[in-house]
């Protein structure tokens, strides 16, 4: 695919590219610099939305699995939604605002949740409403400012950084979480030890946010840099026209985030409930593997550059899907950590060639529009799957003679290991590696 006009063309030759900005001085330091903030911020939303609120709304709050996902719903529906037009808006104003007041609108959400009453639940929706769009203005802006900043190449290896932050978040938030519940209910016995988690949450964000005011570059805008750009670059027509070159990659996002969703939720509750572990144990199971595969990220992340884009993303769904069915199959602790493991090794090979193969897809004045609509679908699949397999963990009815084991808490997870399973085939019969377009100035 080319650019023509400022849109993707099906020709595969390139008429004139517009020039792209060459990295800025100290680009390996401002990666860097991104991957601390990304790293706070994982760790933050991490243990908001996937530790610390399950728990309280669960056990403080009293709530049922189906009304515990449907509020998380509005984060990922809110983060997903927003994510298109806040990439537009950083192509538009720079990056550096918005990475900026994403996590800050969070230290005074996550404070307010203690606040709300149980009657009140309509009051969790708003407050995960302001978290998703905090979340939204976040995660474009940092994605699309690593890949302005190294070649298609290289960009495989400068998005495993994300790799790595997201697992040293797997690996830390439900730990930190847990251990200051635990901690409280040992040391207090008569205090609410669920509402220590959100105190850290709110320092977490307010560490995000200082760190990225502090090291984070202000880097122009493309279109001030180069104004031909602007002039010929981004609109919305050529944005819907980009878009639909590249349906079977939306239509991958949102049925693997689709499956994802339906367990993301309650994957911490699962634990407790079927195997009778608590906060710091479920945390600890996760830790040791979590570290191992975030310190091998970046060489599997690299995988992409080595192999391609599109082969690696295969490789990495196949994985994943041949990793959760294991789960199911086979009930007990240690295969839960291996077999997540291996979810982790897949989830670290696919999703950096995912995002390279993505942005050397766009012209590079629409890359954040594009990178952002695409998660957009991937919010869409997600907040879709969240409250079904919510409703499905707490009202299915599965019995399986020959795995006795399964029960109503499976049927979320029978859904995610058949929709990656739809996925990784999907993947084989549609991804090709990607025409990189020319980002040398001529």
């Amino acid at each position: 695919m080319a650019v023509k006009n400022g849109v993707l063309s099906d020709n595969m030759q390139q008429e004139s590219p517009p020039p792209s900005p060459k990295p800025v001085l100290g680009s390996r330091a401002t990666l860097l610099s991104i991957g601390v903030v990304l790293g706070l911020a994982e760790l933050s939303y991490m243990l908001m939305n996937f530790s610390a609120m399950p728990v309280y709304l669960k056990f403080r709050m009293g709530y049922g699995e189906t009304l515990i996902t449907f509020i998380g719903t509005a984060f990922l529906f809110c983060e997903g939604v927003m994510k298109g037009p806040f990439g537009i808006l950083g192509d538009r104003i720079g990056r550096k605002l918005l990475i900026i007041a994403g996590p800050l609108v969070s230290v005074i959400t996550s404070l307010l949740t203690l606040l709300v009453p149980a009657e009140h639940w309509y009051l969790f929706v708003l407050l995960r409403i302001l978290d998703g769009l905090g979340a939204a203005a976040l995660w474009p802006s940092a994605l699309v400012m690593m890949a302005d900043l190294v070649p298609p190449e290289r960009r495989s290896q400068a998005m495993s950084l994300f790799n790595v932050t997201y697992l040293m978040a797997v690996a830390l938030g439900p730990l930190l979480g847990g251990a200051a519940n635990d901690l409280t209910r040992y040391l207090s016995p008569n205090a609410v030890p669920e509402r220590s988690s959100f105190y850290l949450i709110s320092v977490l964000f307010l560490l995000t946010a200082a760190m990225a005011a502090w090291r984070i570059p202000n880097i122009r805008p493309l279109h001030e840099s180069h104004p031909h750009e602007h002039e010929a670059g981004f609109s919305m027509s050529a944005l819907v026209h980009s878009l639909k070159q590249i349906p079977h990659t939306l239509l991958m996002a949102f049925i693997t985030f689709f499956g994802i969703g339906m367990c993301m939720l309650i994957i911490k509750l699962f634990a407790m409930q079927e195997f009778g572990i608590s906060e710091s144990v479920y945390g600890t199971l996760l830790l040791v593997p979590a570290l191992v595969i975030a310190g091998v990220s970046v060489p599997l992340g690299t995988i992409g550059d080595r192999v391609g884009k599109a082969r690696a993303v295969k490789i990495g769904l196949g994985l994943c899907a041949f990793s959760m069915w294991t789960l199911i199959f086979i009930r007990s602790e240690l295969a839960l950590v291996l077999g997540g493991s291996l979810i982790g090794v897949g989830f670290v090979i696919a999703f950096p060639a995912w995002m390279a193969y993505i942005s050397s897809s766009c012209p590079p004045a629409q890359r954040g529009a594009i990178m952002g609509s695409v998660g957009t679908v991937q919010g869409i699949g997600a907040m879709l799957g969240a409250p079904l397999g919510g409703y499905l963990y707490e009202h299915a009815h599965i019995r399986v003679s020959v795995l006795p084991w399964i029960s109503s808490h499976y049927a979320p997870f029978l859904g995610t290991a058949l929709l990656l399973l739809v996925s990784w085939f999907l993947a084989l019969l549609t991804l090709k590696e990607p025409q990189d377009f020319a980002e040398e100035n001529g």
